[in-house]
């Protein structure tokens, strides 16, 4: 294998991404109150949750080949750097790699384990089209990765709190991302949001989802024990949440909604810090 293929397999399962879900599923770990000496637990969960979305970008590349040739032409697939066929097998043996290492962790991880891969693979082939109910599988996948990190350490009470943030920003940023891609999926007839109703009502189903994020926030610091640490940087992630809302809707293009979709991925990283410092003696 060559080193331009090689190349082009890195960027197809989206490196970066899968560090972010690697530290995501070690973070639900910690936040869950894993001993130092489960060590290996959070590691393997944290391969087992990278190797599975890496698979899952691979499936979806799979099937966006001509939407992303509109909007991503530079991707492995639509530049001709990677085969369909590769971009199969990669989905193949990078999730079956993902659900055996969660076989050594136990039943429930193993369990969400065969959920993700099946979810992602048919959001990748059909839902993804479709108004809303793509949107809410990404979210609800993101928040079982919380999940996933406290059924690994034994404490699945603890990875809620985080595991309903991870879904309300990830339907938003789904959102803001339909918004973005609305011209590939166009021509390709996805039957999106933005692309059945038109942008409007997308750009209101984020910011409602966003303000429900933030009462959220508050909310958990109300009745969800967290102390002031938490308090002081979630007021930065809601304000960052507010100027997102007004960012989006006065001006709605490709350009700034990929900018805020990176900004609701950076702002779920903080959110993770503010959990982690809140719940800390």
């Amino acid at each position: 294998m060559n080193f331009s293929k090689l190349k082009a397999l890195f960027e197809l399962v989206r490196p970066v991404n899968l560090l972010l879900v690697f530290l995501t599923i070690a973070a639900a770990a910690v936040l869950a109150g894993a001993q130092s000496e489960q060590w290996q637990l959070i590691a393997l969960a944290a391969v087992s949750g990278a190797l599975i979305a890496g698979g899952g970008y691979a499936i979806n590349d799979y099937y966006d080949v001509e939407i992303d040739a509109v909007n991503k032409p530079q991707r492995p697939l639509p530049s001709g750097a990677l085969s369909r066929s590769e971009a199969w097998w990669t989905w193949r043996i990078v999730s079956s790699a993902g659900v055996i290492a969660s076989a050594f962790i136990g039943p429930y991880p193993l369990g969400i384990a065969i959920c993700w891969v099946i979810s992602l693979y048919f959001y990748s082939r059909r839902f993804k089209r479709s108004i809303l109910i793509g949107n809410l599988l990404v979210g609800l996948v993101t928040g079982l990765a919380f999940v996933f990190g406290g059924a690994a350490v034994g404490n699945l009470e603890q990875s809620f709190v985080p595991a309903v943030f991870a879904f309300l920003v990830n339907l938003a940023r789904e959102l803001v991302k339909d918004v973005e891609d609305l011209e590939g999926d166009a021509r390709e007839y996805a039957g999106t949001l933005p692309v059945k109703h038109g942008i409007r009502p997308a750009l209101v189903l984020a910011s409602v989802t966003l303000l429900i994020l933030i009462g959220s926030t508050l909310a958990a610091y109300r009745w969800g024990g967290y102390n002031l640490r938490y308090l002081a940087i979630v007021a930065v992630v809601d304000a960052s949440f507010v100027w997102a809302i007004i960012s989006m809707w006065r001006d709605s293009s490709p350009k700034n909604m990929r900018l805020l979709s990176t900004l609701l991925k950076v702002d779920m990283l903080i959110g993770l810090l503010a959990i982690y410092l809140g719940t800390a003696p």
